[in-house]
Formats: structure tokens, sequence, C-alpha cells
């Protein structure tokens, strides 16, 4: 599990990723700010001719450009809040501007005052909305909503709203137990495969984890879906490290109907209750999907009941990985769609030599699993599949 500092050092590292992505919003006010702040301070350092390191007012320039970089996450905040707020933060800035090439005429001793004072004015004008921008769980952006989680930010489907709260009321996380699990397993470096990849509330954790070294394939169906997560790899900085297919995992390539759920993640390639359209998508053997002689460290599987034929499309990665550790969704609900028992299915993963554990998503430890008979009674529960004995994770915590 991740301690409080760990979690700490992942907020600020969100927090300047956001910084940077939201940049475009006030770049073209604070360009031109600074185009002229420039123009002014050139004119007076080569009349005086000074070296940059002995001019006071081009340190000042210096600092007061950082602030002008802080100012451009208040304007999104008010842009986000109030119209006229926005408005009246541009116009302000406007003038700044103004002022200072001004104060070119009234000598260096002015013009430095007058830095001076438009530092110290942006420096109170931002603090307190950067602080409350950064402090948000949630910003709605018209039709998706920013979520800020742990490892970073999310872009959700506005319309999802039982995502949406269980996000907020979660922290940043869906299935903490689970995300824990992952991060236990996963190490710097590692290769790790997401089917049903989603959004991205596996993918970020696991991205983080294994580092820039690593790779993260993951593969995610709907349309809707993929498209976000596509963008919320951009917007983290991610797409060096994670690989996204857009396509279905299955036992054997083709085409197939998903049913797409009104929430998101609820969509399968099964008749799935309340889906109100479907699409075709491309099926694809995640054999296919991960190069031979990848080492795989973990995969992956919720595919909404289709993670039997998920995995019969993996047995080259399987045979290929035999320390693979397996994390599979177990839904009674979705095998019976499949028409599958649970003794069916759970003998497809322990007939390939994996003992299986419960995950708690309340803390994430893990636990023998329990009798089929009272296995197949749970509405859901993922499931960990391991080949290995538990000591060879030292990170996991078993009950």
């Amino acid at each position: 599990m991740a301690s409080s500092e760990d979690f700490r050092q992942l907020h600020r590292r969100a927090a300047r990723s956001l910084i940077r992505r939201l940049r475009p919003f006030a770049q073209p006010v604070l360009a031109r700010i600074r185009f002229r702040l420039r123009g002014v301070l050139d004119a007076s350092a080569e009349a005086r001719n000074p070296t940059p390191r002995q001019d006071p007012l081009l340190h000042r320039l210096e600092q007061l450009e950082i602030q002008l970089q802080r100012t451009q996450i208040a304007v999104d905040a008010l842009r986000l809040d109030h119209g006229d707020a926005h408005r009246a933060l541009r116009e302000r800035l406007d003038q700044l501007g103004k002022d200072m090439l001004s104060a070119q005429a009234r000598g260096e001793e002015a013009l430095g005052g007058q830095l001076r004072e438009a530092s110290g004015h942006l420096a109170g004008m931002v603090g307190d909305r950067t602080e409350r921008l950064l402090g948000r769980v949630a910003i709605p952006l018209g039709g998706e909503t920013l979520v800020r989680m742990p490892e970073g930010y999310l872009l959700l489907p506005a319309e999802d709203v039982p995502l949406l709260t269980a996000m907020v009321e979660g922290g940043g996380r869906l299935e903490p137990g689970t995300v824990a699990v992952i991060q236990a397993i996963l190490r710097e470096g590692d290769v790790v495969l997401d089917a049903g990849a989603n959004l991205g509330l596996t993918v970020l954790p696991a991205a983080r984890r294994v580092g820039p070294a690593g790779r993260v394939i993951a593969v995610e169906p709907a349309s809707r879906a993929a498209a976000l997560l596509r963008r919320n790899i951009a917007l983290n900085g991610l797409e060096g490290r994670v690989t996204l297919h857009d396509c279905a995992a299955g036992a054997a390539p083709g085409k197939a109907a998903l049913h797409v759920g009104a929430i998101s993640g609820h969509s399968s390639l099964l008749g799935q209750p309340g889906a109100d359209r479907t699409e075709e998508v491309e099926v694809r053997p995640l054999d296919d999907l991960v190069p031979p002689g990848t080492r795989l460290r973990l995969a992956k599987l919720d595919v909404e009941g289709y993670e039997a034929e998920a995995w019969r499309g993996m047995r080259r990665i399987a045979v290929e990985n035999p320390q693979l550790a397996l994390l599979v969704e177990f839904g009674p609900d979705h095998l019976r769609r499949a028409g599958l028992t649970p003794e069916a299915w759970t003998d497809l993963f322990t007939s390939a030599g994996f003992t299986l554990f419960e995950v708690d998503e309340a803390d994430g430890s893990l636990r023998p699993v329990r009798p089929l008979a009272e296995l197949g009674k749970v509405h859901s529960v993922n499931l960990l599949m391991l080949r290995d004995a538990p000591s060879a994770y030292p990170e996991l915590r078993f009950a």
C-alpha cells in the first residue's frame, strides 16, 4: 500500500501536470503581456548595458513571469466558475501590460516599482484561486467531467452520474482494493495487460507504477470509452508508456456486436441488461496484441462476462509467462449469460496452475476464494490468480 507521503507526491506531480495541460486557456493574454514586459526591460537594459545576472529588473521579470504562469490556472478556474469574473481578470491583465509599457517613460525606479506592485497583485490574486482549483475532486467541462485521482486526472462522461458519484465518494477511486493489489504486484519496468481498460481507472495507477521503462497494453472496445481513454492518456503525459487497442478481447479474430450500457464499463459482447444500443467492434485474441517474447507481469481481465473467451485467446502469453499473475472479474450473472457454471469457469484457471484469491476492495487484502456454492451468490468480485507462492509477492497482504 502506498504511504500518505507517496500520495502527496503523486498529487503534486498531478497538479504540475494539470498546470501544463490547462496552460493554453490563458496563453494568448499572458503572451501579450510577457512580450510587452520583455520589450520594456530589454530597452532599459540596452541603455544601461549590464549583464542579465546584475540586472535586478530582469530578475523581477523572471519572478513576475512565474506569477503569470500561475495566473493561467486562475484564468481557467474563473472561466469554469463565472464568465464575468473571467472577463474581469482578462481586463486586469491587459491593464497591467499597458501600465508596464507606460512606466518606461517614468524612469527605471518607477518601472521597478511597477514590477513589484504587479507581482504582488498577481500573487495575491492567484493563490486562493489556484488552491481551490487543485483541491477540487471534479470539474465540469461540458460533455465531460474532469476528476482528480491520486495518480492524475481523468475525463469521465458527464452523463454517467453513478460513476461520477462513486469516484467523488471514493476520493478518486472506484475499486481501491484492486488498485492496491495492482500497485503491490507491479514493479518499475514491468509490462501489464489491461483488457477492459474502460476510461483508465486502473491504467493510470499501473502506468505510474511501472514508470517510464514499463509499459501498459490497454484494450477497450467501446468507442466513447476508448476515445476518452486516449485523451486521458495524453492528458497525463503517458503516451510513451501506454498502448491502446480499441477492440474487444476474444478467442478468435472477427467482428461482434457490443452491447453498450448506460454506465461506463458495463458494455459486453454478451446480452447486457440496461444496454441502450449496440455497435460493431473488432474482436482480437490477446495473443495478437502482445508481441511474442514479452515478459508480462500482470494481466487484468474485466470484460463483463467474456473473461473465459479472453483467456482462451491468450494461451501463448500464458505459456511464455509461467509467473504471470491474473486479475479477473467474477460475476455470476455474467456467467449465466455466457452459459457457464462457476465450476466450469474457475476450472479454466485452476487447471492452468493458478490459485485463486478474493480481493477485499476495502483495504486490498487477499483471502482464499470461498467455496463455489457461496461464491456463486456474490454480485461481483475481483479474483487474483497466482501461479507462484504468495511469498513471491512480499508487498501483497494476505488475510
